[in-house]
């Protein structure tokens, strides 16, 4: 049995993936440390994943999700949890049987006031790899390794292991329908005196399924944009570089879809700048109205 301090809740946002989704379930119940909490919250378009839960798995929380895209199918799990922690795993994610009781012990080695500001990202294990945490460029990609002496803002999403009290101060910022979403959480995190700590024998294995992938495919470079500028500019009150970063993100972008997509990278690049100037536009308002800082 758990301790009391370390209650995960598990939160699996899906959408159109029933036979992914009931391997990570059965995958949850092998866990040498009971989660707390199992909850699915459902982005499908038909009723599969809503019979898988009731015929297989009727222990399993089931929410139906917004249909509004991935940060706002998160935010929906996140306000159905009641534990003290919260792990996140995507629907193709197979959790390791050890994974949280090496998180656990990661946080008995500090005092519980340090334990309540500890986000612990662990390893994934993709179609075998390892996947570290790698910091952004300063495009924005995460492609840079952390050196020992560095300070994490960034994790593994789907082997992190966050305090539940993070999310009574920020959620996901629900604009961003995929990708880039847990960049934008975590560097708010540090900034706010949140810290990330590596656990590296903390492994979840990670299938990355095809079903969804276009559906997402078109957001992610308006993502990554957005978080950036989102952080430079707004989140670290940098707003020079943010200028900087914003001026170059454009022409970059623009330079890759014209020789990725040929004729239809105009079209494609105008689209994704839309997406970019509507988040700000957004994040701007909702700062103005006191529902989110800048």
């Amino acid at each position: 049995m758990a301790d009391q301090w370390f209650k995960v809740s598990i939160c699996i946002c899906t959408r159109n993936r029933p036979n992914e989704l009931e391997c990570a379930l059965v995958s949850l119940f092998g866990s040498t440390v009971r989660p707390h909490e199992v909850i699915v919250s459902d982005d499908s378009t038909d009723f599969r994943t809503r019979e898988l839960i009731r015929n297989l798995f009727p222990e399993v929380q089931y929410l139906e999700g917004p249909r509004k895209g991935l940060c706002s199918n998160r935010n929906v799990a996140l306000n159905g949890a009641t534990g003290t922690h919260i792990l996140f795993i995507d629907d193709d994610v197979v959790l390791g049987a050890d994974f949280l009781h090496q998180v656990q012990g990661q946080l008995t080695a500090v005092d519980s006031k340090e334990r309540e500001q500890l986000i612990v990202t662990g390893l994934e294990r993709r179609n075998g790899h390892i996947v570290y945490p790698h910091d952004q460029s300063f495009l924005g990609y995460q492609r840079k390794v952390y050196r020992p002496a560095d300070k994490m803002k960034t994790i593994v999403i789907n082997s992190t292991v966050f305090p539940a009290g993070l999310f009574t101060k920020m959620q996901f910022d629900d604009q961003l329908r995929y990708g880039y979403d847990e960049v934008d959480l975590t560097t708010r995190a540090v900034e706010q005196g949140y810290q990330i700590r590596l656990c590296e024998a903390a492994i979840n294995d990670h299938f990355p399924s095809e079903v969804n992938r276009d559906y997402y495919k078109t957001v992610i470079e308006a993502s990554r944009i957005f978080v950036t500028f989102k952080r430079y500019f707004f989140s670290e009150r940098r707003k020079l570089k943010g200028l900087v970063f914003f001026a170059l993100a454009v022409m970059h972008a623009g330079a890759h879809a014209l020789f990725r997509q040929g004729r239809r990278g105009p079209a494609q690049f105008w689209q994704t700048m839309k997406e970019v100037l509507l988040y700000t536009r957004n994040h701007r308002k909702r700062a103005v109205t006191g529902g989110e800082s800048l």
